[in-house]
């Protein structure tokens, strides 16, 4: 049923319950401090409460982000999700400070994620890099914040292995930050069901991660992973959720499907994500699409529906990153993992990079090579 603008419809997912959701995540009701226009995602297991829908910054370009935010907040979004390697938290801070200043939101109605750079993984480097994205977003803590790639690169380079730096580490000190009220939740990106296991599984975690940002839309629905990574406990956000549209908007099954509810393909592909209880992050510069892609619960796809879907699941990932070791890109990843770490070994020798000065001063600065 179609919703006033404005108002919040929180549906109970017909397809989620009938293939029973982890008892541990359910969706929020009655809540009068829900954040429109999404709906809320409760975990009971870690308290997490995070909106369904948020806004993606990744490849959001200089100049465009901030307006995309500004957008987003007054469109009722309640939930940004940021990365130190976007190289644009200081834009997304820059949208953040002025909705707070012009009392559009309050800092504790938005709930903000960011992510920690794979060669930051000694414990002063969390804290250092944590503290830089608290800065630039301007805000005095983050709502989640998750260890971006289950890598360890020393510091200034990128495919350079730190044999003196572990997750476990890492983790340790995300605890830390935890205790000290700079985060309020930790969990991690990209972990497959191994490493997912050996994090969550070790004696040494006090604090079991929250969430497991992955790649997911229904060209590669990641469904097993999916369903491990939540009866572990975690709620799963998928980036990427609309597989950068192009030709999935023209297939005939979502233009059918669209043409059934009313809706666009984009509403049809985020809402079959959402009804697998997996929070979604798509990312827009367009104000009209914007609130498009956040006006998901006045409709709920049949069951029937979700599996006419199940056919458009062909594994074709839109992540590129050569460290990725996901099935669609495994096989050409362990060609190019090694070549770049051959490839750059020499000029890190020289050279480092600070991807969370990308775009400004002290991106790359000089440095001895016998240090």
């Amino acid at each position: 049923r179609a919703a006033p603008r404005g108002d919040v419809v929180v549906v109970v997912d017909r397809a989620v319950r009938t293939t029973r959701r982890p008892a541990s995540i359910r969706a929020a009701s009655g809540d009068a401090n829900a954040m429109a226009p999404s709906t809320i995602l409760v975990n009971d297991a870690n308290g997490l409460r995070i909106p369904r829908v948020g806004l993606g910054t990744w490849k959001a370009r200089p100049n465009e982000v901030r307006d995309a935010v500004r957008d987003a907040l007054g469109a009722g979004y309640a939930h940004v999700d940021c990365a130190a390697a976007y190289a644009n938290e200081s834009e997304v801070g820059e949208a953040l400070r002025e909705a707070f200043e012009r009392g559009d939101a309050k800092r504790e109605d938005v709930f903000v994620t960011s992510k920690l750079w794979n060669d930051r993984r000694r414990p002063r480097d969390v804290r250092e890099a944590l503290m830089t994205t608290l800065n630039d977003l301007g805000v005095g803590y983050l709502d989640l914040y998750l260890i971006h790639w289950p890598v360890a690169w020393k510091r200034g380079t990128v495919l350079q292995p730190d044999a003196e730096a572990s997750i476990a580490e890492c983790w340790s000190e995300l605890e830390r930050c935890v205790a000290d009220g700079l985060v309020r939740h930790i969990g991690v990106s990209n972990f497959n069901e191994a490493q997912l296991a050996a994090l969550c599984d070790d004696p040494r975690t006090k604090i079991q991660p929250a969430c497991n940002q992955i790649e997911s839309h229904p060209l590669w629905s990641n469904d097993s992973l999916v369903k491990y990574s939540q009866s572990k406990g975690l709620t799963v956000t998928a980036y990427s959720p609309l597989a950068q549209g192009g030709e999935l908007f023209e297939n005939e099954i979502l233009v059918g499907l669209a043409k059934k509810y009313g809706v666009t393909p984009a509403q049809v592909v985020l809402r079959w994500n959402v009804q697998r209880d997996v929070v979604v992050i798509p990312k827009s510069t367009s104000a009209k699409r914007i609130a498009s892609n956040a006006d998901l619960f006045g409709f709920e796809l049949s069951d029937e529906d979700m599996d006419a879907m199940k056919v458009l699941d062909v594994m074709k990932s839109c992540a590129t990153a050569p460290w990725s070791e996901f099935a669609p890109v495994a096989s050409r990843n362990r060609f190019l993992r090694p070549l770049g770490r051959a490839i750059s070994w020499l000029p890190f020798k020289f050279i480092a990079m600070d991807v969370q000065r990308m775009g400004r001063s002290g991106f790359i600065s000089l440095r001895a090579p016998w240090k």
